[in-house]
């Protein structure tokens, strides 16, 4: 039974994370803790395996680099058994870099977080040590939703619309499957589905 904790002060962006998380691991319990000295209280009595932290907690100048890098460093000694993500609104290159000299394993934007992303970085993680998503300056394309989707479907849009110039579509069947353990063609079943809901509604986003 995993354990894994959300420090995000945002009420709606810890629990959306929360139910993220939810969403692609087993048997987990997930903690939310709004402010630093709660997350504090937390790691002193809980072991986790997975932290989640926004650096911008209040009582924090979220433009300090070193109040931000002193949150980071505060949890990861904190816990250090676990595995820590860091996640903020406020993304740097140079941040990111740090946060990995301090042991810290992923590092993502809040800009560009889609459904399913938080799972290719876990991914990434476990296979690669560390996993990095800076913000898309240059971003231009909507984000496109349908209420008539289920949540594998959307997910599964979502990384298709992301897949870079050049991908085939077979590839991100791959690529998912090996993330979620579900075989290629029943990923492509999903895809499928997915567009043929489009069609009906007559709308098919770019990238699809």
């Amino acid at each position: 039974m995993q354990k894994i904790l959300v420090i995000e002060d945002q009420d709606l962006m810890r629990l959306a994370l929360i139910q993220e998380i939810k969403g692609g691991l087993i048997e987990s319990i997930l903690l939310g803790a709004p402010t630093l000295d709660v997350a504090m209280a937390l790691m002193t009595s809980e072991d986790f395996s997975l932290v989640l932290i926004d650096p911008g907690l209040p009582g924090v100048n979220p433009m300090s680099r070193i109040d931000r890098l002193s949150v980071i460093e505060q949890v990861v000694d904190a816990s250090p058994s676990a595995t820590h993500v860091v996640i903020t609104g406020s993304d740097s290159l140079d941040e990111a870099n740090h946060c990995r000299r301090c042991g810290v394993a992923g590092y993502v934007s809040k800009n560009g977080l889609m459904r399913g992303l938080l799972a290719e970085v876990l991914h990434d993680i476990a296979h690669n040590g560390f996993s990095i998503r800076i913000s898309d300056t240059n971003k231009s394309s909507t984000d496109f939703h349908y209420s008539g989707l289920t949540g594998r479907e959307q997910e599964i849009l979502d990384c298709m619309r992301r897949r870079e110039s050049g991908t085939k579509r077979k590839e991100v069947y791959e690529q998912i499957s090996e993330r979620i353990g579900v075989e290629p063609a029943t990923i492509e079943k999903y895809y499928k589905q997915a567009r043929a809901k489009l069609l009906r509604r007559g709308r098919l986003p770019d990238g699809i």
